[in-house]
């Protein structure tokens, strides 16, 4: 029996060993560029969701902005939103006296201070006490003066509570003299324009 002649085969064995070689490792760089390529779709589609994600929580916004700017609009014209408007408060009360036909008042403000975290409701609400004292010729002078308050005041405004007491001589001489005399404690809120403050407030 007769043995093939090695070193006649010797060079088509390297040829296939060598053909073999490169098919494998064709295989394997098509294989490696095809994961890069998945990688790479993966990373595109990961970064179209975040856009669109994105797109629609803008969309989000503008459409809540734009379905409460008005509302939103309207309380910071009533003087509920940003600084707090003392001297309207007090030509509301004013007013509210002339309104309910009585005889003056005196006020007090005091400054302004944080709402209760449980009021606040993590708004930036803050309250500022008033006391107002004033004389009536009967109870329901009381009732006619909050009433007429309500509808003057700006913002928003909580009757914390009144007092009435006898009043002495005060008003002598006087038809139909006050026998009364109210002390009330009223509570203003007003929530903060974070964005204004931030606008008028001086670079640092």
């Amino acid at each position: 029996m007769s043995h093939p002649p090695l070193p006649a085969l010797k060079l088509p064995l390297l040829l296939l060993l060598a053909s073999l070689l490169l098919t494998i490792g064709g295989i394997w760089w098509s294989q490696d560029q095809a994961h890069q390529a998945e990688q790479a779709l993966q990373r595109q589609q990961d970064t179209l969701k975040s856009a669109q994600q994105k797109l629609a929580h803008s969309r989000q916004q503008q459409q809540l902005i734009s379905t409460h700017l008005a509302a939103y609009q309207a309380l910071a014209a009533s003087g509920f939103i940003g600084a707090e408007d003392r001297l309207a408060w007090i030509e509301a009360a004013q007013h509210a006296n002339r309104d309910a036909g009585l005889y003056g008042l005196d006020y007090r403000l005091a400054p302004r201070t944080d709402s209760p975290p449980a009021l606040a409701q993590g708004l930036p609400l803050g309250q500022t006490a008033m006391t107002l004292t004033l004389p009536l010729l009967v109870e329901t002078d009381l009732t006619r003066f909050l009433t007429a308050l309500k509808a003057r005041a700006p913002g928003l405004v909580r009757v914390q509570g009144c007092r009435l007491s006898r009043l002495n001589d005060t008003f002598t001489g006087v038809d139909r003299a006050p026998q009364l005399s109210a002390e009330c404690e009223l509570l203003w809120f007003t929530v903060a324009d974070r964005a204004a403050e931030k606008t008028q407030s001086p670079a640092p």
